[in-house]
């Protein structure tokens, strides 16, 4: 199936299943750790549906720590560790065996929304596998000796910060929303060689603000809806843009080709290069001093 269908499947899915009459919550916290054994790499997978999700860096010599609030009779913890091969999976998914039911009228029925709060050290090289559903997000990860990340998110409202640079060289940073509002913001902090983006419909700003330490190839899709990219004046950009029924504000940059540069793309120590790809919506610069 195209990422366009699956992103109609999963409104579809979304809407079915917000209009399913309220149930009764039988509500638990659930609380672990894991102390610090000499680990020298960790992956990390998350499987989380529906609520609040949020993620920072830890503290300490804790290498995760996890605090849970849910519905006991609509899910099911994940908790798992495999102290051999440094992985451990964490999540929720729904008892019935049809993934995580989603209601979005929990809050205004005054229903409990689910809790998801995890803290990651920032002494081990982590490999970060996210896989969100219809949350709420906040994404800290600043400070994280971050080598990979992938961040696949359904329909939801996400914020995802590198507020301090990466103290280690991150091979690829994949991020893909479906019916989406996402935030990404100092992506020059994460110390990435290779980004790249996929949206389905909705609003996306993607700040390339940061610490820049080296170059950046990043690829970009949204296939309805707005992006916005936030572009530091120091760096040489070039933005390759193929779209249909999309408008770009080129104003800074010169054209040869198919492509958009800026007038220090040549000099400048560090390059954007940046293959863009929009359906139906706009492409906005904002210019970062």
């Amino acid at each position: 199936m195209s990422h366009r269908g699956r992103v109609v499947t999963l409104i579809g899915a979304i809407i079915a299943t917000g209009a399913a009459p309220a149930a009764a919550q039988t509500w638990r916290t659930l609380t672990m750790s894991r102390p610090m054994h000499g680990e020298s790499t960790l992956t990390v997978d998350v499987q989380y549906g529906a609520g609040r999700f949020h993620l920072a860096p830890g503290g300490g010599r804790t290498l995760y720590r996890v605090e849970m609030s849910y519905d006991e009779e609509r899910f099911t913890p994940i908790r798992e560790y495999d102290a051999e091969a440094s992985v451990v999976r964490l999540g929720a998914r729904g008892r019935d065996g049809g993934g995580v039911r989603v209601n979005f009228g929990d809050r205004r029925r005054g229903r409990q929304p689910a809790a998801f709060d995890l803290t990651l050290s920032p002494d081990v090289p982590l490999s970060l596998n996210l896989e969100l559903g219809a949350v709420e997000s906040e994404v800290e990860l600043g400070g994280l000796a971050l080598r990979r990340l992938t961040y696949r998110t359904g329909a939801s409202s996400s914020t995802v910060r590198f507020s301090r640079a990466n103290p280690v060289a991150c091979d690829d940073l994949r991020l893909e929303a479906g019916a989406a509002e996402m935030r990404v913001v100092s992506i020059a902090n994460a110390n990435c060689a290779h980004l790249s983006f996929r949206g389905g419909v909705g609003q996306v700003n993607l700040d390339f603000s940061g610490d820049w330490r080296r170059s950046l190839d990043a690829e970009v899709e949204v296939s309805i809806g707005s992006l916005t990219l936030g572009l530091p004046r120091d760096v040489g950009v070039a933005i390759h843009v193929n779209r249909f029924l999309a408008s770009f504000a080129a104003t800074g940059f010169t054209k040869r080709g198919q492509t958009y540069y800026t007038s220090n793309y040549n000099t400048a120590r560090y390059r954007l290069s940046l293959q863009v790809s929009a359906t139906i919506g706009g492409i906005d610069v904002n210019w970062i001093e």
